[in-house]
């Protein structure tokens, strides 16, 4: 997403939420000991650099031969955010849709971003040519469209229908047999899974807060005027109270279901 204004403050709200899913990723990928030792990696939709931090660090080295890792965003104030966390990682500006790198990457990594970029069919495959043979990517997405949490917002704008609908079309994923087709004709060890966290949330309108940092800001940016979103927000922060209702301890649960696949390039 180009020109898109992000709020890094606003998104690090769930930090740790947010972190948990790129460490599991992270955690199922090959080490050194068993032969993968990526000189090259891109951390593409890195936003404010944290989950790119802990990547370096799985892959960091004793010694000085570290791999070179780069940090791809299209936002100014992630990478603003990013610069000032470690200068030892190349952030780059850039929209995914159109990136390509500077030579051939070893790992391909995603987390929580490739869902803002339309048409994976075409997308992955083009992903894939950057990736060198033998190397790998790895991929999560969320998968929380059909959950309350999303589809309230259409019920929240049914006034104004056309702008919600084609706001909420700029997020969206494939089913995971869709993503297994597109790997296959030049990966092997394909592997897909999904998980559902439950996300311990403090405060009121706390799923809100989540969702306002993420898919709902086209939402917002798409509606005609102030009046209009603060009807849109009362509606919607409404039903989701009442869907997700706060604890007597302050607390609201919050499940929410992600979409991972890791994969190897086969060798040429």
């Amino acid at each position: 997403m180009s020109n898109t204004h992000w709020d890094p403050a606003r998104y690090g709200l769930f930090g740790n939420e947010r972190l948990r899913p790129a460490i599991d990723l992270i955690g199922r990928l090959p080490k050194a000991a068993s032969g993968f030792s990526p000189r090259h990696i891109v951390d593409l939709g890195c936003g404010p650099g944290s989950v790119t931090a802990i990547l370096a660090d799985a892959f960091a080295t004793d010694n000085d031969d570290s791999p070179r890792i780069v940090g791809v965003d299209s936002s100014d104030e992630m990478l603003d955010t990013a610069r000032k966390r470690s200068e030892n990682i190349d952030w780059q500006k850039a929209d995914i849709a159109t990136w390509q790198p500077d030579e051939q990457v070893d790992l391909l990594f995603s987390n929580a971003a490739l869902h803002w970029v339309p048409d994976h069919s075409t997308l992955f495959p083009r992903l894939l040519d950057f990736v060198r043979p033998g190397g790998m990517i790895a991929i999560q997405v969320p998968n929380n469209f059909l959950a309350p949490s999303h589809q309230l917002i259409g019920e929240a704008g049914m006034d104004w229908r056309k702008e919600v609908a084609q706001a909420m079309h700029t997020a969206r994923i494939m089913r995971p047999g869709d993503y297994f087709d597109v790997l296959a004709p030049s990966c092997d060890e394909i592997d897909l899974w999904q998980t559902q966290y439950c996300h311990v949330l403090n405060g009121p309108d706390a799923v809100y807060n989540w969702t306002s940092s993420t898919i709902l800001r086209p939402v917002m940016a798409a509606l005609p005027d102030d009046a209009a979103r603060a009807t849109f927000t009362a509606k919607y922060k409404e039903r989701l109270n009442q869907v997700y209702p706060i604890r007597d301890d302050g607390r609201t649960l919050f499940p929410f279901n992600r979409l991972f696949m890791v994969a190897r390039k086969r060798p040429s």
